[in-house]
């Protein structure tokens, strides 16, 4: 029987509705837009179809070949570094993809549950959108349309994952909850949502690193909840930071009795006596890396051998960031221990009382130190005394030297290039032979050590030069604005001074040939990266250094010496080949050239090294073993920066 409500159009506007759902698109529809390229990653065919065997051989596969599959799918879930929720993010997929892809494994069979589910909580992080193509439709179906309101309000997306995520681990916190040693969750949502937050890490017993609000670590007392909590359910936390007004906190470290098992401890704008602040330190026997910022308080008492008090304890990593009253005195005193110097190897000098004519005290007591990162304003040129000595480690592998000048000294004062002619000369006499990469703020530098100058005084383009007015009553040269290296002065009596730093019995370099005054030290003996910009804000550009073939004096490239090899510096493809991962470090889009003396003045043009020949089946530029992809389509190349 027909119902006569049809005709009338009773029930069109259901079939109308239907319609416009097909038009959207669902996610494992054909139509929905899954990939960069808008096909669905089901109608791909795949790169290798499964077969009857391949599905035999992989429910026969142990459990440990399982989770290292896993871990592939989901690489986020074994983050175990101590960085925030934003600094510890992927750029190169979707993670919440990932993590749906893994959740399917779980569901799977029951061989692939167990193997799975100990991946998938391992390390939790809650992201708040999806970084692929699948963010713009989710985002549609999460706004509450009613019928007065067509455009909708958004859902707090990450405040129902944690919802959901306190629910599913305090259902079953036995089996679950004891998995969880990593919990990293976005910063609107730990500063917002502090009961939820409670609620999961009440659950979560063997915790090792969790993201905390800021107000936590300055004893804000509308967080005092969830410090109790964190302090009385999370006893194995490796990582605590302390603000300025939690020092009453901090102390109570002293005592034993909350998170003796720290490895990482961070300072921020703490004002306490240094003998109560040593104590505290001495509690801590698994202490590895501490991080002073903005501290006054923290000056080489916390170094100076007490009997009354426990000794600094051996550390890995030492951060130091606007501590004035530190000065090389106390960190000499902190490294006259064998202990000390046998542990440390990160060392961090950002804006300290250190100088950098004292800085070789430091560095030569430092005898594991792998890594220095020197950050200075100076007012002056450098001051060289009879103490004075060139830096000098066998450990030394990464510098940071970044010397920049105050912003009330003239621009054409020139001072910081003393400071980097002081690092080149240390270079250059072999005092760093295990040195392999040196980020500075010099853009001759890689001039410097190899043996090339800068240009003269009088040219144009000379960096820091005077503009010359045109009433200079200047002679001219016979080479125009180049001075050739033989010709001498007027008078012909000027004598070169003597250069600082330079091995008794050694010649003098003439002055007129190079601004260096260590010139002539000697020349590489390993091949050494440079990665140098004129500003901070600038991009790094990286050059390769590599030991000259023929030894012996080379024309400069300035002067118009008959037979003088005029070659600039030959310039490769852009980026790095293996960016250097280290705190605050700007790598991104560095120029990256190659140069290696030929012997008489100029450089060897380099090929470029070939591609591998790609195997049959896969693009070319992808990776020989790559990752399983998400179905939510391919990698990104890049990111929104608002998200």
């Amino acid at each position: 029987m027909r119902l006569p409500f049809r005709k009338m159009g009773i029930f069109s506007f259901r079939r109308n509705k239907d319609k416009k759902k097909d038009a959207i698109g669902v996610p494992w529809g054909p139509s929905y837009p899954n990939g960069e390229n808008g096909l669905d990653a089901k109608s791909r065919a795949p790169l290798f179809p499964p077969t009857r065997f391949s599905a035999r051989l992989i429910a026969e596969l142990p459990s440990n070949v399982l989770e290292r599959i896993f871990v592939a799918v989901c690489p986020q879930s074994q983050d175990e570094s101590y960085e925030t929720c934003e600094q510890s993010a992927l750029e190169d997929g979707c993670m919440l993809c990932d993590l749906r892809d893994l959740a399917h494994c779980v569901q799977v069979c029951k061989q692939w549950r167990a193997a799975a589910r100990k991946v998938l909580y391992h390390s939790i992080r809650i992201d708040p959108v999806h970084y692929c193509a699948r963010e713009a439709y989710l985002a549609e179906l999460r706004k509450r349309r009613t019928k007065f309101d067509r455009n909708g309000e958004p859902e707090d997306t990450p405040s129902a994952r944690l919802k959901l995520l306190c629910r599913t681990l305090r259902d079953d916190p036995t089996r679950l909850g004891a998995r969880v040693r990593y919990f990293k969750t976005p910063y609107m949502l730990r500063e917002a949502a502090q009961a939820d937050l409670a609620r999961t890490i009440a659950v979560l017993p063997n915790l090792l690193y969790v993201d905390l609000p800021e107000g936590l670590f300055s004893d804000d007392s509308a967080y005092a909840t969830l410090r109790l909590e964190v302090e009385a359910r999370c006893p194995k936390l490796l990582k605590m930071t302390y603000r300025g007004g939690a020092e009453r906190s901090l102390a109570k470290l002293s005592q034993g009795t909350i998170w003796r098992h720290l490895e990482v401890l961070e300072l921020i704008k703490i004002n306490m006596d240094p003998n109560v602040l040593r104590h505290v330190l001495a509690a801590l026997p698994n202490l590895r890396a501490v991080k002073v910022t903005d501290s006054r308080a923290f000056n080489d008492d916390v170094f100076v051998y007490n009997e009354m008090l426990p000794p600094f304890p051996a550390l890995e990593q030492l951060v130091l960031t606007k501590t004035p009253n530190v000065t090389a005195a106390g960190l000499v005193d902190y490294l006259s221990y064998p202990e000390t110097r046998a542990a440390l190897t990160v060392l961090a000098l950002n804006k300290t009382g250190i100088e950098i004519p004292t800085l070789h005290e430091v560095v030569s007591l430092a005898t594991s130190l792998k890594s220095l990162i020197v950050q200075c304003r100076v007012d002056g040129p450098f001051k060289s005394g009879p103490q004075t000595q060139r830096l000098s480690s066998r450990s030394l592998e990464t510098l940071r030297y970044e010397i920049s000048s105050d912003p009330q000294a003239s621009p054409y004062s020139g001072i910081t290039q003393t400071y980097y002619t002081y690092l080149a000369s240390s270079i250059l006499a072999n005092g760093l032979t295990n040195l392999r990469a040196v980020y500075v703020l010099d853009a001759e530098f890689a001039d410097q050590l190899s043996g090339l100058p800068p240009p003269p005084p009088r040219a144009s383009f000379a960096q820091h030069g005077r503009p010359s007015s045109s009433g200079s009553g200047l002679s001219k040269s016979p080479h125009g604005n180049f001075l050739a290296p033989n010709i001498t002065g007027a008078n012909g009596g000027l004598q070169p001074p003597m250069r600082p730093f330079a091995p008794s019995g050694a010649p003098a370099s003439n002055r007129f040939s190079s601004n260096n005054p260590f010139a002539g030290t000697g020349s590489l003996t390993h091949t050494l990266e440079v990665f140098a910009k004129k500003d901070e804000a600038m991009n790094w550009s990286f050059v390769k250094v590599s030991p000259t073939a023929q030894l012996g004096p080379a024309p400069s490239r300035y002067s118009m010496v008959p037979g003088a090899l005029q070659s600039e510096r030959p310039i490769s493809s852009y980026g790095l080949g293996a960016d250097m991962l280290v705190n605050g470090w700007n790598t991104a889009g560095a120029r990256r050239s190659v140069m290696v003396g030929n012997g008489i003045g100029g450089f060897t043009a380099l090929p470029q090294d070939a591609p591998p020949p790609m195997p049959s089946g896969l693009q070319a530029g992808g990776d020989l073993w790559p990752r399983p992809v998400s179905s939510a389509g391919e990698k990104r190349g890049d990111r929104d920066m608002w998200r």
